[in-house]
């Protein structure tokens, strides 16, 4: 029984998870500092000798090198960035730190009120959206950068994972200095590279960063402008649409099954009332046309809220692909727009972490179903397969692990 009695057959799975690591992980890259010091010199000559000038590749060399405690540092940060919060929702749903951040966000929405009626004006992103995302990504500016992009993406392309999207984003980043667009000491984010205050990868620095107080560069570290119209402009150039609603939470009825949410599945919002799903707050989609096509999001299975979600909520999962994320910036938003926390609660289920959810997925393939990538994350696809097994073998339709 994979799923009802997940909680005590993790053991016997233990032998073909393993089997999983071997075959889908590359062999590790010796962790040795003075391989990977000598690995950067030639790599940089290798790959960018012919591109740039002997000068401006020495200099890189040097701005690239990790030192060993960082080195050592930030692999063990990555090897564990899996396991975050996004997996169990009870712990990233703090609701103290949301009223917390709310009422911060609030704070800063008058103190820079002009700045952002324009930014709103001319991007069409709700203030409190782009506001929402600032307050994730950073804490309004108060988290720490604890690394050099520039190093970040070069550990990454060392550690050979996802190496070619690590190589493109170097490229971006060697623009950048080489241009001059921002001092390479400056350029601090965090353990994959993402970049200042909003946490641009390079390559979206470059599509959509914004140089909003016309200084003639774009700052996403210290100028607060050039952040929020930077976000409004992310938003804005994957389709966010105007005077739509990200979403709403929902209650549902048990005949139908949790199986049938995800992106894939739209219907009118009168097609969802006549399956029985209701919006909580009746007004939620006021002077919306029952038209509008909406999906059914249940991040959490029969174990948590529920949500029918419009097209905006997936332009949020482009700045972060997972639902918990867009979830907590859309719900970030409604409380600085003065609207109420969704009245779902998040039911306590087996904790879960990378490994377990990786296996849970192997499991599920070898049955024939789909669960999109082997990540170590419940997606809406692993949750639908989740649901599709659990009817099979005529157990409780929850779409998540008990």
């Amino acid at each position: 029984m994979i799923v009802s009695n997940f909680k005590k057959n993790i053991k016997r799975y233990l032998i073909s998870s393993i089997v999983i690591c071997l075959i889908f992980s590359k062999p590790a890259i010796s962790l040795d500092y003075r391989h990977y010091e000598k690995w950067i010199e030639n790599f940089f000559i290798d790959n960018f000798g012919n591109n740039f000038n002997s000068k401006f590749i020495k200099n890189i060399i040097n701005k690239s090198k990790l030192k060993k405690n960082d080195f050592y540092k930030i692999d063990k940060i990555i090897n564990r960035i899996h396991d975050k919060d996004f997996i169990n929702p009870e712990n990233y749903f703090d609701i103290n730190k949301l009223l917390i951040r709310s009422q911060k966000a609030i704070k800063l929405s008058e103190y820079f009120e002009a700045e952002l009626n324009t930014i709103e004006t001319k991007f069409e992103i709700p203030k409190s959206i782009i506001l929402s995302i600032w307050a994730v990504e950073s804490d309004f500016g108060n988290a720490e950068l604890p690394f050099s992009s520039l190093k970040a993406i070069v550990f990454h392309i060392y550690k050979e994972k996802r190496k070619k999207y690590f190589m493109d984003e170097l490229k971006s980043i060697l623009v950048i200095i080489a241009n001059k667009k921002i001092d390479t000491d400056k350029i601090l984010g965090s353990s994959y590279g993402a970049m200042g205050q909003p946490q641009f990868m390079p390559s979206n620095y470059l599509k959509y960063g914004v140089d909003y107080d016309n200084d003639g560069k774009v700052d996403l570290w210290d100028s607060e402008v050039d952040i929020l119209a930077s976000i409004a402009n992310f938003l804005s150039s994957f389709g966010w649409e105007k005077n739509l609603k990200w979403g709403t939470e929902v209650t549902k009825t048990e005949e139908f099954p949790c199986y049938l949410e995800g992106p894939d599945i739209k219907k009118s919002l009168m097609d969802w009332k006549s399956y029985g799903i209701i919006p909580v707050d009746k007004n939620s989609f006021k002077n919306l046309p029952y038209s509008t096509k909406t999906s059914l999001l249940m991040p959490k299975g029969e174990y948590g809220p529920k949500f029918l979600v419009t097209k905006n909520f997936y332009v949020l999962k482009k700045y972060n692909f997972s639902d918990f994320y867009a979830l907590y910036v859309s719900t970030l938003a409604n409380l600085i727009e003065g609207k109420k926390l969704f009245k779902g609660k998040w039911i306590k289920t087996t904790k879960l972490n990378y490994k377990k959810i990786l296996e849970l997925q192997h499991s599920l393939t070898k049955k024939g179903l789909d669960v999109g990538e082997l990540d170590g994350l419940i997606g809406f696809k692993t949750r639908r397969s989740i649901g599709k097994n659990q009817e099979e073998l005529k157990q409780k339709i929850t779409c998540y692990p008990k």
